[in-house]
């Protein structure tokens, strides 16, 4: 984007907090790049399926190689890049490669959301028909036929450790923008992007 040098713009918090919704505006309001690795992975899982959980946390990883690789392309071009993700811990060292490897200013978007709020939305959002099922699907997709496969259920207490466990809550690098997304519908993406354009550089 014009006026502007090389940014890396994070987008972290627990599932179903807004995040991809404001990546897309973020995207087209700057002129920027986003790479969510949830994409990723329907693509992995498309092309080369599971069939196992143990195969299904590997397309993971291989979901957030990508995503880091594909960043790294874009700064090399000179170019800010926007990442959507439930940032997490074991996600840091991969991002301290990246930032080293391609110096950039840094900026964590944070949605911050009550537990139980989040946890609502995300039982919602596995429930939506349009949610690609390999998210859904812990054992196998495709499906294979005549086989009922695992679906994912948590409960609040478990979905809360979790994450809290994993560093999702306190996740952070760089220059800080917290959110509260507790209520979507009173987050307002100017105001975020006014406050990103004065973390920017």
């Amino acid at each position: 984007m014009a006026g502007f040098g090389k940014n890396l713009i994070l987008l972290a918090g627990l599932p179903a907090s807004g995040k991809s919704s404001f990546a897309e505006y973020a995207s087209r309001e700057l002129a920027l790049p986003v790479i969510a690795k949830d994409e990723i992975k329907e693509y992995l899982f498309d092309t080369i399926g599971f069939r196992s959980y143990e195969e299904k946390v590997r397309l993971d990883i291989a979901a957030a190689n990508i995503m880091m690789y594909s960043a790294a392309r874009i700064l090399d071009a000179g170019q800010s890049v926007i990442l959507d993700n439930n940032f997490e811990n074991r996600n840091v060292e991969n991002l301290e490669k990246l930032i080293g490897g391609h110096p950039c200013n840094v900026i964590t978007v944070r949605f911050d959301c009550e537990v139980s709020e989040s946890y609502r939305r995300y039982l919602e959002r596995d429930r939506n028909p349009d949610r690609h099922p390999g998210h859904v699907l812990m054992t196998a997709y495709p499906p294979i036929p005549g086989i009922e496969d695992e679906v994912k259920l948590m409960t609040l207490e478990s979905f809360e450790d979790k994450y809290r466990q994993r560093g999702t809550f306190t996740f952070r690098m760089g220059k800080l923008i917290s959110v509260d997304a507790t209520v979507l519908a009173r987050i307002s993406y100017p105001e975020i992007l006014l406050r990103l354009k004065k973390d920017m550089v």
